[in-house]
């Protein structure tokens, strides 16, 4: 799993690669100078935070430089990797969590699932003809190293952005990027989605998806307007958080900010996007941040039951695309041609549910005819868990569910900033993951906030541990008394 679709390509390619020009290059490999300017001119927090978010807002979607047996150099690892060395270089005066056994075993489980997955894959499919690779034990040596730098962002939020002061930051810094990103995202609404193509010589995916409703989805340089609409909608529910706990964003009131991306995720045109704002913003309003980290952790269960769930026909998807007919035909359409694509690869998924299909494209479907591929893999939680079966799967949101429940152990029920925090952060995680069940718009920021709650409960019970001290007792021998 990547932070977009980059390793989406290479579990289930479905189109050709494109071209990027020289300056897309020069901007992914000249991306850690810029880093290190970051962790000169600002605290280590700040740093680790905008390293990471400005790689995602503004380097090539889709550009990377494949070499053998090392991951991928992209717009994932090359932040990844450099925020982590220069947390290490730069250090920090707070002290490290008392480690979770639970989270470390569930990291590693995540990280070598690639290996166990290609013990069960060393062999071609041969489909009509076609022939489909192996998965080999050198291409999940080289998974493994990608999972790693996949939860480098986690490890740095669960050390170096574990406070109740980092997460403030962390928690403001969403709204703040969405504000900037809205002028060139404004541009591209009246002008179509150019800005890729004109820095770094392509555009990233479908052209014909960006145009909605007689106007175009803006995109900037990410993926899809999909993935912009849900960081927009991430960004509303972040300020709402922010007016909830009467914090302010740069000395602007939260709630005038909020209002302005409102509008903004509307232009959009991303109906799911918009429907989680509509649902969250509420909720945020008239409930405790305990509520809403209680809400988020259902969530993430059921997201790890997901596969079981869809399985055993307990998801009611069938039932939701006939009412979608009323919203939209051609939605509603597009949503049933989805959930049979998903039935089809769910029921192969299965033939290898515990380590899953591995690579290239095998956990698609082909014509026994022609060998084409007829599946359209479009939710991220498909892909995992066709792709790596139950162990990669529990494995990754396992780990994020784990985090989840540590903010609810961190919080009380009185509604202070830190825990307008901690429960905002939650939120904003829950539906990142939410949204994996029809898209796969995984981040580095999923997993950035993610870590930087999954130490508050071991934080807040190190502050509550009393110091003990020398008992003072006067009937013991003193040196004086002892020398006389």
């Amino acid at each position: 799993m990547t932070s977009s679709r980059a390793l989406c390509q290479l579990i289930s390619p479905s189109r050709s690669r494109p071209i990027p020009n020289t300056f897309a290059y020069v901007a992914l490999l000249a991306w850690p100078a810029v880093c290190i300017g970051l962790f000169i001119a600002l605290p280590i927090e700040r740093a680790a935070i905008w390293s990471l978010l400005g790689g995602f807002l503004l380097l090539p979607s889709g550009t990377q430089i494949d070499l053998p047996l090392l991951p991928p150099i992209d717009k994932m690892s090359v932040p990844a990797l450099s925020a982590l060395l220069l947390c290490w270089m730069k250090g920090t005066q707070v002290p490290a969590p008392r480690p979770s056994t639970l989270l470390y075993l569930l990291a590693i489980g995540y990280i070598l699932s690639p290996l166990f997955t290609s013990l069960g894959n060393s062999y071609e499919l041969q489909i009509a003809g076609v022939s489909i690779p192996g998965f080999y034990p050198l291409d999940g040596l080289k998974l493994v190293g990608r999972n790693i730098l996949m939860l480098a962002p986690f490890y740095i939020g669960s050390r170096f952005l574990c406070t109740d002061d980092a997460r403030g930051l962390l928690l403001k810094a969403v709204p703040i990027a969405a504000l900037f990103y809205s002028l060139p995202m404004l541009f591209e609404i009246r002008m179509s989605p150019q800005l890729h193509r004109w820095v770094y010589g392509y555009f990233p995916h479908q052209f014909a998806q960006t145009m909605r409703d007689g106007g175009f989805r803006p995109v900037v340089f990410l993926d899809q307007g999909i993935q912009l609409a849900l960081f927009v909608s991430m960004a509303v529910i972040a300020a709402v958080v922010l007016a909830r706990g009467k914090m302010r964003i740069r000395r602007v009131s939260a709630a005038w900010i909020s209002a302005y991306l409102a509008v903004l995720l509307l232009l959009c045109k991303t109906l799911a996007a918009a429907f989680y704002a509509a649902v969250i913003v509420p909720l945020v309003l008239v409930t405790r941040p305990r509520t809403w980290i209680k809400i988020s952790c259902v969530l993430l269960l059921i997201i790890c039951a997901y596969p079981a769930l869809r399985t055993f026909d307990l998801i009611p998807v069938h039932h939701i695309s006939q009412a979608a007919t009323n919203v939209s035909l051609d939605r509603s359409k597009s949503f049933q041609t989805r959930v049979q694509n998903e039935d089809k690869l769910l029921a192969k998924a299965n033939d290898k549910p515990l380590f899953g299909w591995g690579a290239w494209g095998r956990n698609r479907i082909y014509d026994r005819d022609t060998g084409q591929n007829v599946s359209i893999t479009d939710g991220g939680w498909i892909i995992e868990f066709g792709s790596w079966g139950w162990l990669g799967y529990l494995s990754i949101f396992g780990l994020l569910t784990v985090a989840a429940f540590s903010a609810l152990g961190a919080v009380g029920k009185e509604v202070t900033p830190a825990s307008v925090t901690l429960g905002g952060l939650s939120l904003l995680l829950a539906v990142n993951l939410i949204d994996m069940l029809p898209n796969a718009n995984f981040t580095p920021i999923t997993l950035l906030i993610a870590g930087s709650i999954a130490n508050a409960a071991r934080v807040r019970a190190r502050r509550r541990t009393p110091v003990r001290r020398p008992r003072n007792d006067s009937s013991a021998p003193t040196a004086a008394t002892v020398s006389h």
